[in-house]
């Protein structure tokens, strides 16, 4: 499978969903074990954020409290294997009511095998939560609620367990929509499936080779302004756009000694758009590199970088032709048995240069993400969460430069 940067590390520009993509993680946590299949749960917390509606020059800083209801199931049935985890939680703004929102995460998998060599996954997830304010792509930053919807549906065929030789076929459709009509061109409809073939050499080398083909719709995707004759105001003309994309994928995973493992991708890729007076075709070399070492039993890191189009990226499916590189590096350290520390910083970066007759001009999109946090088990299922996240965007287009940062805590109870 292709390796991408993770869209959770965007999400940390965002706000309410703070506290409750902090409580979904920990949800996901506590799995339970063969004698307590399921957990039910509550979660309160509260965030202090700074600029809330992330301008370039307004201050806008707000208290969120968010009170949560956690849930899940860890069940073997047989040869399969059931997993659901979720969370809703009720968001509350002390000064922007307007912002209030309930946030959900629901995630849901089921591995299975028969008898022979034939072993699969069915998986879907589901997210709401307030999107992104200043989300870039040629829309001002707005300064009303918004919500986003993702949602995610998977099913992965693998014939061959403990062979050398294993052949894997997937699909996958996903979908996002947004309540504001300013966003109109960020929603999409994506169907992918891939079919490749996996070889073992050695016991710590995996080799592939894919084929991925994905189609996609942006529903309303902006054309022009139109002036309207009732209003007497210009409107924004929008007309449905088509894409495909066709992947070769060259991937291989290499385990060292147990504590290192290495994942890459490089890929040759190639988009089409309906609209290609408007939007160009893109065809060139992408690629991912993942690392995962573990040095000793309390010390964990992560590293991973990427370079593809704003689709695979940033899922940003308006700059389906622009490219960007991004990388995230991770880490957590166990103090004691019971405390947990964690650190993580990411950064995607893209630019796109005028050509001769192109209508753009020069442009400059990056964006930096810091996270600290710490979480402290009082029991097996009463814990304690802080963290700080920090977030900055530079561009060549100014409203789109921000800086803006937050902190908080959330306690959690699980009862099995």
């Amino acid at each position: 499978m292709p390796i991408k940067p993770s869209h959770h590390c965007h999400r940390w520009t965002r706000l309410a969903p703070l506290i409750a993509a902090l409580a979904a993680a920990q949800s996901a946590q506590a799995q339970t074990d063969d004698t307590t299949p399921f957990y039910i749960g509550g979660s309160l917390g509260a965030a202090r954020v700074s600029n809330v509606y992330r301008e370039s020059s307004a201050t806008n800083n707000d208290t969120v409290v968010s009170v949560g209801l956690l849930g899940g199931i860890d069940q073997k049935l047989g040869r399969q294997h059931l997993t659901v985890d979720g969370s809703l939680q009720n968001n509350r703004y002390s000064e922007n009511h307007d912002l209030n929102n309930r946030s959900y995460t629901l995630r849901s998998a089921l591995n299975w095998q028969t008898v022979g060599n034939l072993s699969g996954v069915l998986s879907a997830k589901s997210d709401r939560s307030l999107a992104d304010f200043n989300i870039g792509g040629g829309v001002d930053p707005i300064v009303k609620k918004n919500v986003e919807r993702e949602d995610e549906y998977q099913a992965l065929v693998r014939l061959g367990v403990a062979t050398r030789y294993t052949l894997e076929g997937s699909w996958t459709q996903r979908r996002r929509d947004f309540s504001a009509s300013e966003y109109d061109r960020f929603d999409f409809r994506q169907n992918t499936g891939s079919l490749g073939i996996y070889a073992t050499p050695a016991g710590n080398v995996r080799l592939g080779l894919a084929a991925r083909h994905t189609t996609g719709k942006n529903p309303r995707f902006p054309i022009g302004l139109a002036f309207d004759p009732q209003t007497l105001t210009f409107v924004v003309v929008s007309a449905p756009n088509d894409y495909t994309r066709d992947d070769i994928d060259f991937t291989t995973r290499w385990s060292t000694g147990g504590h290192s493992t290495l994942n890459t991708r490089i890929s040759r890729s190639k988009n089409q758009n309906s609209l290609n007076d408007r939007l160009r075709d893109f065809s060139g070399t992408t690629g991912a590199v993942g690392w995962n070492w573990q040095p000793t039993a309390k010390l964990q890191i992560n590293l991973q970088y990427a370079r593809d189009t704003g689709q695979e990226s940033v899922v940003n499916t308006a700059d389906l032709n622009r490219v960007y590189t991004s990388w995230q590096l991770g880490g957590s350290y166990a103090l004691t048995s019971k405390i947990n520390l964690s650190a993580k910083a990411s950064r995607n970066h893209a630019s796109r240069a005028s050509t001769a007759g192109a209508t753009v001009v020069d442009a400059l999109d990056d964006f930096k993400a810091y996270n600290l946090s710490m979480r402290w088990a009082f029991t097996r299922g009463i814990n304690l969460s802080c963290q700080y996240d920090h977030a900055s965007r530079n561009s060549s287009v100014p409203q789109y430069v921000y800086s803006a940062g937050s902190y908080g805590c959330t306690t959690q109870a699980i009862f099995y």
